[in-house]
């Protein structure tokens, strides 16, 4: 058994540093875990490359943000033949419209079960946490007015066309802005501005 004492702060660890508005509290804890869990985080955070608390809140974030809701509003963990190949069945059509009328409610009901109001900056966490939890490749970056995500996938096309239109139509549902988006089959670029 091992001691594994960190401190806690923002949910924001993977946002840049100029993003954060003001600084959050830390409180250090200590928790009593299995050798071999501390010894299995300690090889995570070292092929990441980040340090072991970094890790510790990366995961413990993920849980808070998105994971401890995902069985109380039916999601689904499925693979990625799955998912490339059922949308792959669809035409374009037919993925705006699973988008715009079907996942967009759900999504919505989602966050709604989570927080009530967003702002642009939860947005943004949200959908990096998503992303995140989703194994996306991603990356984001701030300017001076807006926040930048690019979502690097291997799943086509129309997979593409579903991301742009759900994060479009939630976006402007949400937090009632607009965002620019620009895609190509297996890149897709989501401009958010800030408030």
């Amino acid at each position: 058994m091992q001691t594994l004492t960190s401190a806690s702060h923002a949910f924001n660890h993977d946002l840049p540093k100029s993003t954060v508005k003001e600084e959050k509290k830390t409180q250090t804890n200590t928790f009593r875990l299995p050798s071999y869990l501390v010894d299995e985080m300690k090889k995570e955070a070292k092929l990441e490359k980040i340090n072991l608390n970094a890790l510790v809140i990366k995961i413990l974030s993920n849980h808070i943000l998105w994971e401890r809701y995902e069985r109380k509003v039916g999601l689904l963990p499925m693979t990625k033949p799955f998912v490339k190949d059922a949308i792959h069945r669809l035409n374009e059509n037919e993925v705006v419209k699973l988008a715009k009328e079907v996942e967009r409610d759900t999504f919505s009901n989602i966050l709604a079960f989570m927080k009530g109001e967003y702002t642009v900056h939860d947005f943004v966490e949200i959908l990096r946490t998503w992303l995140n939890v989703s194994w996306m490749q991603h990356n984001i970056e701030q300017t001076k007015d807006s926040y930048v995500f690019k979502i690097q996938h291997d799943l086509g096309a129309k997979w593409s066309i579903y991301v742009e239109t759900l994060i479009t139509e939630l976006f402007h549902d949400i937090v009632k802005k607009s965002l620019q988006v620009k895609s190509t089959k297996g890149n897709i670029v989501l401009i958010f501005p800030i408030e």
